[in-house]
């Protein structure tokens, strides 16, 4: 790796126009001098295309046409990038300053890892912080003993290298919400290693038109199709060091755990029918689940939220 290796950033889009200024400055505005920055932007009818040509002269590249989504607008950008060191960003999140120096000093620093990911902030559609428990995710490095469990890495904020892309190829752009976490597995198994820095790098924005908000049942119907399509593989026991039995409690685990995300996003919406069938499957795949902490931090920061609601 060279002194100043060349970062690509990729950012999709598609109708965000009221957040896209804010991630094309967090990327621009950055410290580390030698970035290229793709933007891929899915036609947008909104004011997302007069955003993009007024910054098209510090761009890479950049295109505005129709695509099948997100996956694919990514792959689009990636297909472009050169750079030794690769990531995405989403249109409604933001790079912290100094991120990207200190994925580029990570790496330096640790010339065995593939993958380097930071700590997020959430902030909603205002840009103003909502208060989120450190979750024990938030303290976990992703390795074989989280492989079909719950996807720990950050993606706003993570980096890989170009040469583990050449051994796991592009993402599946038949996923629309899982295509980071099957994406991370696919570098687990082909022997990438994962680094955790402490550094929050992103903000990730919770808004009315995130997916993680508004589409957890979707999200989470996605999520056990990824974790059912790994278990297909008749070498994935062996390729994660477990015999079969422990790789059923580990799967099992992992669809409980979504099934839960999919309960805590109905609840929230109200819905409380379809909360009850979230939450018995839950159950049904792994009943240990249900005592995990995150689940019970969860539940205690929602409440907080809507007895002090920020002003």
């Amino acid at each position: 790796m060279s002194d100043l290796p060349l970062v690509s950033v990729v950012t999709p889009s598609y109708k965000q126009g009221q957040f896209l200024e804010f991630t094309l400055r967090s990327v621009l505005e950055q410290d580390y001098p030698n970035i290229e920055y793709l933007v891929v932007d899915g036609g947008s009818t909104d004011e997302s295309g007069n955003i993009i040509r007024r910054y098209a002269d510090r761009l890479a590249y950049w295109v505005s046409e129709k695509d099948s989504g997100q996956s694919q607008a990514i792959n689009k950008g990636l297909a472009h990038a050169r750079g030794e060191i690769l990531g995405w960003l989403n249109s409604d999140d933001v790079l912290l300053p100094g991120a990207i120096s200190n994925v580029v000093a990570a790496f330096k620093e640790n010339p065995d890892v593939d993958v380097v990911y930071g700590r997020l902030e959430r902030i909603d559609a205002r840009g103003q912080h909502v208060p989120t428990p450190d979750l024990p995710k938030d303290r976990a490095v992703f390795d074989k003993s989280y492989a079909l469990d719950e996807c720990v890495v950050n993606q706003a904020g993570c980096f890989w290298r170009w040469g583990m892309m050449e051994k796991v190829g592009l993402l599946n752009e038949n996923l629309h919400y899982s295509m980071d976490y099957e994406y991370w597995t696919r570098i687990l198994l082909a022997g990438g290693k994962f680094l955790r820095l402490n550094q929050t790098l992103a903000q990730f924005r919770l808004s009315s038109g995130s997916k993680t908000v508004g589409q957890t049942v979707k999200m989470a119907g996605e999520g056990l199709e990824v974790i059912d399509a790994f278990l297909e593989q008749p070498d994935i026991a062996e390729r994660l060091g477990l015999v079969r039995s422990q790789l059923r409690k580990q799967a099992n685990k992992g669809r409980s755990s979504v099934s839960l995300h999919a309960f805590y996003g109905c609840v929230k919406d109200k819905k409380w029918t379809e909360a009850a069938r979230w939450f018995v499957r839950a159950n049904r795949y792994d009943p240990l689940v249900l005592f995990n902490r995150k689940w019970m931090d969860l539940a205690v920061n929602g409440v907080m939220r809507r007895l002090f609601p920020q002003s």
